[in-house]
């Protein structure tokens, strides 16, 4: 294999594992192979020139490399459009209620905000855990045997010893089980009104207040403080 040949094979490797080069410098990175194989055919010895077949394999690498840069072209283009949408997505929600996914609990003062989880069938004995910024569990709190459905939870700030915690941002992890004795899937929401937007390596959090953020993608409800309708998604 000749050394244009080897060249291309190895940056059209290269291209293919990356999405997020610079389409200028992959740009030039081509004109600089297409003149490395120029050179190479004016230099050639006349006595002994490369063999077609070699030359024509060239060109077919080139044109795949070529290929390939158009293709991670256009999938940072999307990229970027992905996004647009999202944060377009995410302002729309400004100043309405949602719902979303997650187990956060901020206490402020003493007082903590609530989560609600669903139980898909009655569960028989149903532990909810509170854990600190650290993963330690603070407080245990037993239920005991309740109805299935949606159940909401409020924590009272309160350690197992009474005492008041400080405030901060806190978890709660709900574990439960159904008259067979088996553990059931819970999932958690949290409520609040969207107030502002973040963004984290490239992903959306809307701010829904007490220092709680919710992923874009984890709203489940969406209520419109302007109007009575609701959708949910």
């Amino acid at each position: 294999m000749s050394y244009v040949n080897s060249l291309l094979a190895s940056t059209s490797a290269s291209t293919a594992s990356s999405t997020t080069k610079d389409s200028s410098t992959s740009s030039l990175g081509m004109d600089a192979f297409l003149q490395l194989l120029v050179t190479q055919l004016q230099y050639q010895d006349p006595l002994d020139p490369m063999d077609d077949k070699e030359f024509v394999a060239e060109l077919a690498q080139f044109s795949s490399l070529e290929q390939l840069t158009e293709i991670n072209s256009g999938i940072e283009g999307l990229t970027t459009i992905g996004q647009e949408q999202q944060l377009l997505g995410a302002v729309n929600f400004i100043g309405k209620t949602i719902e979303a996914t997650g187990t956060a609990v901020s206490l402020t003062e003493g007082e903590a905000t609530s989560v609600t989880f669903s139980l898909p069938e009655d569960a028989s004995t149903c532990m909810v855990n509170v854990l600190d910024s650290s993963g330690n569990i603070v407080r245990t709190v037993d239920l005991g045997a309740t109805k299935a459905g949606d159940v909401e939870f409020t924590w009272d700030g309160k350690d197992y010893d009474g005492n008041k915690l400080d405030d901060g941002q806190y978890q709660v992890a709900v574990t439960a089980t159904n008259a067979d004795g088996d553990v059931m899937k819970v999932t958690s929401t949290m409520t609040g009104v969207v107030s502002g937007i973040q963004q984290v390596s490239g992903t959306y959090y809307l701010d829904i207040g007490n220092g709680r953020y919710v992923a874009f993608t984890d709203i489940t409800n969406v209520v419109d403080s302007s109007s009575s309708d609701e959708t949910t998604s």
